[in-house]
């Protein structure tokens, strides 16, 4: 041990502990806290991301997902927390169950919904009005939705899917005016 330390009371430049140094140039309290530090400069962050995304890290990974160690500490992980384990993947089975649900609900309600369309496009709308109502469609604006100034299925009154009877609106517009008619 050198005898010409300067032994004086510091602040650790990670967690502020006041700690004794061993070293004149030392600035942490403990290796923990000096890897902490290293890994919060961009330089790092930077070779990190590079690392993530390399062969080697892949490599490495892999080796330790087969190795014994690996699989010792996976078992022992789940024997001691079994409780926790059952309760996750109750929560991630019931998720996955109605995302199907909501999924197969979707499907249904677009089918609706189409077919909605078909039954309000009156006989005399010709071949080249639906054109530009796909046209209308295809080039609204960002953030906007396309919207039937009389609803398809209104409470009071209904319109048809034809090119005059739509709109542009903005997304919270829309959902704010649901199924109505806001007469003028």
């Amino acid at each position: 041990m050198n005898n010409n330390v300067k032994r004086q009371k510091k602040n650790c430049k990670c967690c502020n502990k006041e700690y004794i140094n061993q070293s004149n140039n030392q600035k942490y309290c403990s290796l923990k806290c000096q890897n902490k530090s290293i890994r919060t400069t961009d330089n790092y962050k930077i070779w990190y991301q590079n690392y993530y995304k390399s062969e080697k890290y892949k490599q490495t990974q892999s080796k330790y997902k087969n190795s014994d160690k690996a699989k010792n500490t996976l078992k022992i992980y789940n024997f001691n927390n079994y409780e926790r384990i059952k309760v996750r993947r109750k929560k991630y089975l019931l998720i996955e169950k109605n995302k199907k649900r909501k999924s197969k609900l979707d499907v249904f309600h677009n089918a609706l919904r189409k077919a909605r369309k078909r039954q309000r496009t009156p006989k005399w709308v010709s071949k080249k009005e639906k054109y530009h109502i796909k046209i209308f469609y295809l080039y609204r604006p960002k953030n906007c939705h396309v919207d039937h100034i009389l609803p398809l299925l209104g409470k009071t009154v209904s319109g048809f899917h034809t090119l005059n009877n739509l709109q542009y609106l903005t997304a919270t517009d829309n959902v704010r005016k649901h199924n109505k008619f806001l007469g003028e």
